[in-house]
Order: C-alpha cells, then sequence, then structure tokens
C-alpha cells in the first residue's frame, strides 16, 4: 500500500488518542504534540521509503518529533526562537552522562545544603512581584548550586528541573501562558518547599535522561528565527519536514514566550543558546519576535490574504496579515530546502480572530500548489488532552471564544526540483 493508504487504513478515532495522557514530563510546555501518533507516522513514513535518513523541525517547542525521529535512527535538525524550548529539547537529545549522574546530583545537594543561609538573593526587574521573599532566597541558593556543576550537559538538565520549579514557586496563575498575578491570598498561603521540589524532581526524571554514550547521534539543534536560520540551509537537502507550525502569532494563540520568560530570567546565561540579549528586556520580546508579531504597515483592502479576513476587525486584520505573511515566507524556504519527492508532514489548526474561523489549513493547501507540493494525504483528529486553555479570548457581543479542538496532518509531497 502506498502511505496514504496506509494512513487512511486506521481507524478514524485513532488519531485522537482519547487516553493518551503526558503524565509527569521534565519541563511542562504549552501545546505539546502527541509522541505515540508522532512515533506512528513516522514509522510509516521510513517503512514507505527507506532513503529517509534526517528530519527536520523548524518550530521544535518541546522537541516531541524530534525525540521521536532519533528514536527511529534519524539524523535529526530543530530550530525554534524560543531559547528555554531549545534547552528543553537538547537535554532530550543528548541526554546525560550515565557514569557520572549519581555522583554529580550527590554533589549538588552537598552543595545546596552548604549554600543554605549564605547566598545573597538574585535579582531582576520586578522580581518581587512575581516570587515571594523566602522562595527568592531558595531559589537563589538552587540557581548557585547548579552554577557549580562542571559538566555541561548534567548541568543542562538540571536547568530544566529549576525551569519547572520556578513555574511552580511563581505567583503566576497556571490557568493561563501569559504572566497573570495570582490573588493575594493565594500568594501569601504559598509554602516555600521549592528545594525538596527540585530534589525530587530531579530524583523523579535522571534515570530517564542517563545515558551511555550519545556521540555517534547527529544532532543540529539551533536557537533563533526560522526566517533567517532556513536561508543557511542548501537547497533539496532535508528528507523530511515535519513540524507544527503556529496557527498564529503568539501573542494572540499560546504566548510560549511569556510562558518561558520567567525561567529564563532564572538561568545562567552562558547555558541559553541565546541568540538576541533583547529577548529578556521585555516579557513580551520573545512573542514579538515570533511569526506575526511585528506588524508593518499593512495593505487591507485588495490584500492577497483577503479571503481569510472576512468578519475581522481592520485591527485585527492586520495582526492576521502579519502572521500570514511571515508564515508565508517560512512555507518557500521550507519547500526550496526539502528534496524533491519528499514529504512535508504539518500538523495545523484553525484559530479564531473575532470568532470568525481562519482556515489555515486550506491556508496551506494553497501555499503547497504555489510552491510545488502536492497534498498527499490528510489525517484529522480531535484534540484531547493538550495543555491548551478551552477559552482563549473575548469577543464584544459574543463573550469567551473556544480555542481550537481539532487538528489536522496534512501530508505534503514535493514534486517540484527548487535550485
Amino acid at each position: 500500500m502506498t502511505l496514504a493508504e496506509e494512513l487512511s487504513s486506521y481507524a478514524e478515532d485513532y488519531w485522537d488518542f482519547s487516553e493518551y495522557r503526558n503524565g509527569s514530563t521534565l519541563v511542562r510546555y504549552p501545546a505539546v504534540m502527541v509522541a505515540p501518533m508522532q512515533e506512528c507516522i513516522l514509522k510509516e513514513i521510513i517503512a514507505a521509503d527507506n532513503t529517509v535518513h534526517n528530519v527536520f523541525d523548524p518550530f521544535f517547542g518541546s522537541g516531541t518529533v524530534l525525540y521521536e525521529g532519533q528514536k527511529l535512527g534519524l539524523d535529526v535538525l530543530g530550530f525554534d526562537i524560543n531559547p528555554l524550548a531549545a534547552l528543553i529539547t537538547k537535554v532530550r537529545l543528548e541526554g546525560i552522562p550515565q557514569a557520572k549522574a549519581r555522583d554529580c546530583i550527590n554533589s549538588l545537594n552537598t552543595r545546596i545544603t552548604m549554600l543554605i543561609g549564605n547566598v545573597s538573593p538574585y535579582s531582576f526587574t520586578n522580581i518581587k512581584k512575581w516570587f515571594n521573599d523566602d522562595i527568592i532566597l531558595s531559589l537563589s541558593v538552587i540557581r548557585q548550586a547548579i552554577i557549580g556543576e562542571p559538566d555541561k550537559r548534567i548541568r543542562h538538565f538540571f536547568w530544566c528541573c529549576f525551569a519547572e520549579t520556578v513555574k511552580r514557586y511563581s505567583n503566576t496563575r497556571t490557568s493561563t501562558f501569559k504572566l497573570h498575578i495570582k490573588k493575594a491570598q493565594q500568594i501569601n498561603s504559598t509554602i516555600d518547599d521549592s528545594i525538596d521540589f527540585f530534589r525530587n524532581h530531579i530524583q523523579l526524571h535522571y534515570e530517564k535522561f542517563a545515558c551511555k554514550n550519545n556521540e555517534d547521534r547527529k544532532i543540529d539543534v539551533r536557537c533563533g528565527d526560522s526566517k533567517h536560520l532556513i536561508t543557511s540551509l542548501p537547497p533539496n537537502s532535508i528528507d523530511l519536514i515535519y513540524t507544527s507550525p503556529p496557527y498564529g502569532d503568539n501573542r494572540t494563540t499560546v504566548t510560549y514566550g511569556q510562558f518561558s520568560i520567567l525561567p529564563l530570567l532564572w538561568i545562567d546565561k552562558k547555558d541559553l543558546m541565546l541568540w538576541d540579549d533583547s529577548l529578556l528586556d521585555k516579557f513580551t520580546a520573545i512573542d514579538t519576535a515570533s511569526l506575526g508579531g511585528t506588524i508593518k504597515r499593512e495593505r487591507i483592502r485588495n490584500n492577497a490574504y483577503s479571503e481569510y479576513l472576512h468578519g475581522i476587525s481592520p485591527t485585527k486584520q492586520k495582526k492576521v496579515i502579519a502572521f500570514l505573511r511571515d508564515y508565508e515566507l517560512i512555507y518557500s524556504l521550507l519547500a526550496r530546502v526539502l528534496k524533491p519527492g519528499k514529504l512535508m508532514v504539518l500538523t495545523l489548526g484553525n484559530r479564531r480572530v473575532d470568532n470568525q474561523e481562519i482556515r489555515f489549513d486550506l491556508f496551506n493547501d494553497s501555499l503547497a500548489k504555489r510552491f510545488g507540493l502536492e497534498l498527499d494525504s490528510t489525517i484529522s483528529r480531535k484534540i484531547i488532552g493538550k495543555r491548551m486553555p478551552s477559552k482563549v479570548s473575548t469577543v464584544k457581543n459574543c463573550g469567551a471564544v473556544n480555542s481550537i479542538s481539532k487538528e489536522y496532518i496534512k501530508v505534503y509531497r514535493k514534486v517540484k526540483y527548487n535550485d
């Protein structure tokens, strides 16, 4: 059977993975992909084409596609604009040295004990808004203890455990990815057992990442703007592109940057793939730098994207245009680097703006035709258990707008050769 026939042979509700739950994770990250679904599709692709040796994800997030591809023996290449995503993904792909992990953890715990009461509180702008004084002191102890770890891979793993600790003990609400302060009663009732949580989190996860040797793995993880990074890749060089691109600009969909900024402000900069220091200057900087984050002087009338703007207010139309413009550029670059005859797999969702659905799936179909790809197959699935808010915005006279509840996995095949 062809790949399309294989994918369509599964029961319609199979792809919902209704019983799958991500469970305990190293760092809880927004809107992560369903790992067993990516594994299944990757296996089918490799079975159908044994010349697929590498996979490229230009928006890797927490690294699910790259991790599943690596397990199946593929060389992995990925880009993401978020330094926290890059840190998490590097740890997932590189692991930590098995031989020294236990000793390094013991040394870390010793340093923590010795540093309690002997460390000045760490500081950054508005730190006392987001953390209680006692928690600042505890997190400062952990931070200094991590800095004292000489092994880079193990230190990166510690930073990931620390990132989860920072999120858990901050004064931000957990019901949203945006930075919103908790109620005073919740803040005042917070108990500082952050050091115990951090130590337990390490114990819970370190064995999952301990590996004897990973020098034979070909791993290329880069942090930066994909619009620029993709241009460094040779034409017709990628065997498989597999990603879930943003469905809209971060500020009006999932604010990955705001979600990540507090851990990033605590982590030692030398261990971050920080491609632009200004990303830490404002809480919104990462989201502004993402696709569609910068609104230029857009033409609304007779715009190339007019069919996707019906019923949307002029101000929000500009945001939609900015995103679609940036995404079209990315798509053209991806089509350029994909080898002829090879696949681009996209997980897509149709967001609502002013309660109007934007058919992002059809927009991708139109781009495929323009840039030399054809639709090979489509899978639709219900989003069950994905870490996203059920309501994402409020529209006047309409109330709260539902978030995306359905996804489309679109498989495109490149039919045109690019110079």
